[in-house]
């Protein structure tokens, strides 16, 4: 019994998991981890001249930041123009586009092995809170990041309500048809 926990124990996860250990199949699993680290290793570098797929889109990150008087976005847009950014209210969306344009000049010019740096268009959208003024949302872009301030109107006030009896009058009583019961009565 000792024996058969001190060998298990050494034996990968996986195949104590199976049940027996086959040492064939650990050395072709090695085999083939060998040959892919090779193969990776001498290949080019894998992606730098395909196109970018959706995943890679450009999408800015972006900070939200809930203030006693405003919820503020900090967009982080390097190389985006303040002139190629839309700034909208769509219902109870905000709606925030724009475009980062490629260099066309370097690239014509040569040299260019890879590109990191992903462009195109993007569009955020954010559902405000009823506790905005959406009239009053400022935007401000500088150094490459886009700030805007979406002020919170006053929250309304907890108000108690009084609970009354039936049979008092009221709009309850009215929509229960108490109030009908004692008009009969007062006849």
């Amino acid at each position: 019994m000792n024996i058969h926990k001190h060998r298990n124990r050494n034996m990968p996860v996986t195949q104590r998991a199976r049940g027996s250990w086959n040492p064939l199949r650990e050395i072709s699993l090695l085999q083939k981890n060998l040959d892919r680290m090779f193969d990776d290793f001498w290949s080019p570098v894998p992606d730098l001249f395909e196109p970018l797929d959706e995943v890679n889109a450009f999408m800015p990150p972006v900070d939200v930041q809930d203030t006693e008087n405003a919820y503020l976005l900090s967009f982080d847009l390097p190389g985006v123009s303040k002139h190629d950014l839309k700034i909208e209210m769509r219902d109870s969306q905000l709606v925030i586009s724009g475009e980062r344009k490629e260099e066309v000049e370097r690239r014509e010019k040569g040299g260019h092995l890879a590109s990191e740096r992903v462009y195109g268009t993007f569009l955020r959208s954010f559902t405000l809170p009823s506790n905005v003024d959406a009239s009053k949302i400022e935007a401000s872009f500088r150094d490459g990041v886009l700030h805007i301030a979406v002020p919170k109107t006053e929250a309304t006030k907890s108000k108690p309500i009084e609970i009354k009896e039936t049979g008092k009058g009221g709009i309850i009583d009215r929509l229960l048809g108490n109030e009908t019961k004692k008009e009969e009565k007062a006849a």
